[in-house]
This record gives C-alpha cells, sequence and structure tokens, in this order.
C-alpha cells in the first residue's frame, strides 16, 4: 500500500506473544534517502530493536533465500542432466515450454505472495480467510492467463503433450504447471509470516530432489516430455499438500489470536497494483533477456549467456526472497524501522558479495561442466555478477519500498533497472557472424557490460541523488503523533 495521510495514525505496539503485531502505521512510514535514517524523536527507540527480532529477521531471510537459491540451483542442475542424456532440440522446446509457464505464473499471480507477508502477520482471527481468499483470486487468474497463452502459442500444448498425451492434454499440463507455480510463493510466504520459518527451504529443497529424481529415470525413455513430467507432477503433488498444511498452520494460527483484520479492496488495489507492475519487470528480467540474446545472436551463443544468466539469477532471486522477510520484521516490530532496515543492509552484504566473489572465481570452472562451448562465457559470467554487487544496493531498497508500503516507489525503481536490461539485450550492435551464422561468444561481452554499467548507474542514483538534490539530503522520518 502507499502512504495515505491519516491524522488517526498512531504508532503500534507490540501485542503478547500469542498476539500478532499490530498494523504499520501508514503515516509513520520512513521515506525519501535510502540510507534508512530517522528524526531525532525517535533514533534512541530505533537504536534497541527487542532481543529477538534480529535473530527472527536473520531467520526469515536466510530461509526465504535458500528455497529460492535452492530452486535456482536445481534448475541449473536439471538443465545440465537434460544436455546430457537427450537431444539439444528437445532441450530447447521444453525449457521453452518451463519459462512459459514461469512467465504466466508470474504474470498472473498478482504479486500476492509479498502481500501475505505484509498481511498475514496482521490478520489474526481472519489468517484463514486471507489465506483462502489469496487461492480464489490466483487460480482463476493464472488459468486465464495460461489458456491465453496456449492459444496464442500451441506449441505449448504439444510440446506438454510429447509423444504420450492428446495435445487437449498437453494443454492441460501447462495449465496446471501454471497454477501450481502461482500458488507456489503464496503458500511459503504464508506459512513464514506466521512462523513457520524454515518451511519453505525444506519444501522446495525436497521439490527439487523429487523434480531431479524424476528427470533422470524418465529422460533417456521420455525425451522432452521428461522435463513436462519432471516439472508438472511434483508442482501438483507439493502444490496440494501444502495448501493443506497451509489451510492448518493459518487456522492454529487464527485460534491462537486475539484480533482480527483484512485489508480494504482499496487497500488491497493500492499495493497490489504498483507493486504488481514491478513484479512483472521481474519475470521480464529473470525469463525475456535470454530469450532476446537468443534470437538476436543464434542458438549456440544464446545457450551460452542462458546459462550465464541463470548463474546470475541464482544470486538476485535469492537476494529478492532474503529481502522479503524485511515486510514481516517490521509488520512484527513497528517501533524499530530504521534499526531493522539497517540490519537488514548488513546482513545482505554479509551473505551475498562473498558469494558474488565465489562466482566470479569459478566462472570458468562451473561453465565447462556444461562443455567447452559454454566456458567461452566465463569472461561475461564474471562481468555480470561484478553488476550483481550493485544490483544488491538496488534490491535492498526494493525489500525496503515494499516492506513501508511504497507500492509506486517500489515499482518505479524495479521498472526502470529492468528496462535499461531489456534496451541493453535490445540494442547492443551485434557484430559479424562467422562463416556458418553463427556469432561468437565474445560478442556477448558489450550485453553483460550494458548490464553492469545500467546498474551501477541505478544504485549510484540511489545513493547520491538523495543527498544532491534540492533542499540537501532528507533522511527516512519516522512521524508518529503523541
Amino acid at each position: 500500500m502507499t502512504r495515505p495521510d491519516s491524522e488517526a495514525a498512531r504508532s503500534s505496539t507490540a501485542g503478547p506473544p500469542a498476539t500478532p503485531p499490530t498494523a504499520l502505521p501508514p503515516t509513520a512510514l520512513p521515506h525519501g534517502a535510502p540510507d534508512g535514517s530517522v528524526g531525532p524523536a525517535v533514533a534512541a527507540v530505533a537504536e534497541q530493536p527487542d532481543g529477538g527480532s534480529g535473530k527472527r529477521a536473520l531467520s526469515d531471510g536466510l530461509s526465504l533465500a535458500i528455497s529460492g537459491a535452492v530452486g535456482s540451483v536445481a534448475g541449473l542442475v536439471s538443465w545440465l542432466i537434460a544436455a546430457r542424456i537427450m537431444p539439444q532440440e528437445a532441450v530447447g522446446y521444453a525449457s521453452a515450454f518451463v519459462s512459459a509457464f514461469l512467465l504466466v505464473a508470474g504474470v498472473a499471480q498478482l504479486n500476492l505472495d509479498s502481500a501475505m507477508m505484509l498481511w498475514m502477520p496482521r490478520a489474526g482471527k481472519r489468517a484463514t480467510t486471507l489465506f483462502w481468499r489469496s487461492h480464489l483470486v490466483i487460480i482463476p487468474s493464472c488459468a486465464l492467463v495460461g489458456l491465453v497463452y496456449v492459444l496464442l502459442e500451441p506449441l505449448m500444448a504439444r510440446t506438454g503433450a510429447g509423444d504420450v498425451l492428446p495435445v487437449w492434454a498437453g494443454g492441460l499440463m501447462f495449465l496446471a504447471a501454471g497454477i501450481g507455480w502461482g500458488l507456489w510463493g503464496v503458500h511459503d510466504f504464508s506459512l513464514i509470516a506466521i512462523g513457520k520459518t524454515w518451511w519453505a527451504s525444506w519444501r522446495n529443497i525436497a521439490f527439487a530432489v523429487v523434480r531431479i529424481g524424476l528427470l533422470v529415470a524418465l529422460g533417456a525413455s521420455f525425451g522432452q516430455f521428461a522435463i513436462v513430467l519432471s516439472w508438472v507432477l511434483p508442482i501438483v503433488l507439493f502444490t496440494v499438500g501444502s495448501a493443506v498444511v497451509g489451510g492448518i498452520s493459518t487456522r492454529n494460527f487464527a485460534r491462537a489470536s486475539d484480533q482480527e483484520w483484512l485489508p480494504t479492496r482499496r487497500e488491497a488495489a493500492r499495493f497490489l497494483g504498483p507493486t504488481t507492475l514491478a513484479h512483472w519487470g521481474t519475470v521480464l528480467l529473470f525469463n525475456q533477456v535470454a530469450v532476446i540474446v537468443t534470437q538476436r545472436f543464434g542458438g549456440a551463443t544464446g545457450a551460452a549467456f542462458f546459462i550465464a544468466w541463470q548463474a546470475v539469477m541464482v544470486i538476485d532471486i535469492a537476494v529478492q526472497r532474503f529481502m522479503q522477510s524485511l515486510s514481516a520484521q517490521l509488520a512484527r516490530d513497528p517501533a524499530n524501522i530504521a534499526a531493522h532496515i539497517r540490519a537488514s543492509r548488513l546482513r545482505l552484504y554479509k551473505i551475498f558479495l562473498p558469494m558474488i566473489v565465489a562466482g566470479i572465481l569459478l566462472a570458468g570452472f562451473g561453465l565447462s561442466l556444461f562443455g567447452p562451448g559454454y566456458a567461452e562465457a566465463a569472461n561475461v559470467l564474471r562481468i555480470l555478477l561484478l553488476g550483481m554487487v550493485a544490483r544488491l544496493v538496488i534490491t535492498h531498497e526494493l525489500g525496503v519500498r515494499q516492506a513501508l508500503h511504497d507500492g509506486f516507489g517500489y515499482a518505479r525503481l524495479q521498472l526502470i533497472s529492468t528496462a535499461f536490461v531489456i534496451g541493453v539485450a535490445l540494442f547492443t550492435p551485434i557484430g559479424p557472424a562467422l562463416a556458418d551464422g553463427a556469432h561468437p561468444v565474445n560478442q556477448l561481452l558489450p550485453v553483460a557490460i550494458g548490464y553492469a554499467v545500467s546498474q551501477t548507474l541505478c544504485a549510484l542514483v540511489l545513493l547520491i541523488w538523495p543527498r544532491i538534490r534540492p533542499g540537501g539530503p532528507k533522511p527516512r522520518e519516522l512521524h508518529i503523533d503523541a
């Protein structure tokens, strides 16, 4: 939600242990500079968060980050296995199927997973209602978008069917995958928000094991259909199971609470509208950039970029999921906003900067596992990872803006940073092709440099502009009525 002006807003305090914290006051939300500084009226309070809240924030953030990283790494492993046991053409069709249903879920899910992190701790006795209402929105939305996609691109239904099922059944496979993946994040974030901190990590680990196991068992016999099955069957199984667990857990959470709250339609629209636009930017960033590069540079060069890009997205997804925990943390402890923002930044850098450095050092070795053609993109990967350093600054600010209900600010920053990358992928000049029509991998270096430069510029603006704009620096202020 954006920050509506309200004279009646008051500073919230945490309730007893069994009671979820009260709402974060809309007018008590910091804004302005990204450093999280506050006015003197609350500085002393903000420096002293409760003893357990920092550990809880770290635990929530690590759970989300690990679950995102597990999914991304499992994706890389599964594509590596697929490349070893089936023809490249089959892998290409199956990867298009997977990218398409991920895109459908990302577009149609309406950012309700993030909303659960904000709303579930406050829902109290209405937690179960909130949980199931999210399903009533996501299921028809994903089904409608997925149906339109299948009708416009019948290749998805044919790929889903393989040589085993009728085409209409392949279309149903696509719809089932899109709906299940649309619900995936809502289940994870709802359970984390009510205290099931490590649910997301264990579920994603189990999902990865089952998915890779199915691929190994079926790949040699069923080809591209094995990739489809290895995704769709576990998605359906785990989605149904986690819906049951989520329903029971939110019911228990509701019974233990003595308060109740649901967002109004206006409040929901004010948050979901702008953040959904921003979420679409994320979906395009993750799924469309590699497609554009493949279309412009050719299949072989695009494949090398795809693997390098996926390696970077492993970190990006983990960082974004790590920052999701800040929303629940501020909802639980609204009296210490600035301290939690600063602590989240420090934790973010401590955890992810070493990962980026390790990636830069091991880029050549990691890509060589896929084959010598992929290893040629080692320098491309290194430059993309350098850009990821700046991306940490952007992603932290995105997490802060989302946690503070600054929906339009969140959407604006995400869309601008994504638009730069899409523009780089679309308009970077292409050098001459080789005799066989392929483009050498080193022609991808300008694309990687463009990504790194665009993210660095965005990060510098976030860090510098609040201090040089007219009127001087304007720190985040926390207005608390007496």
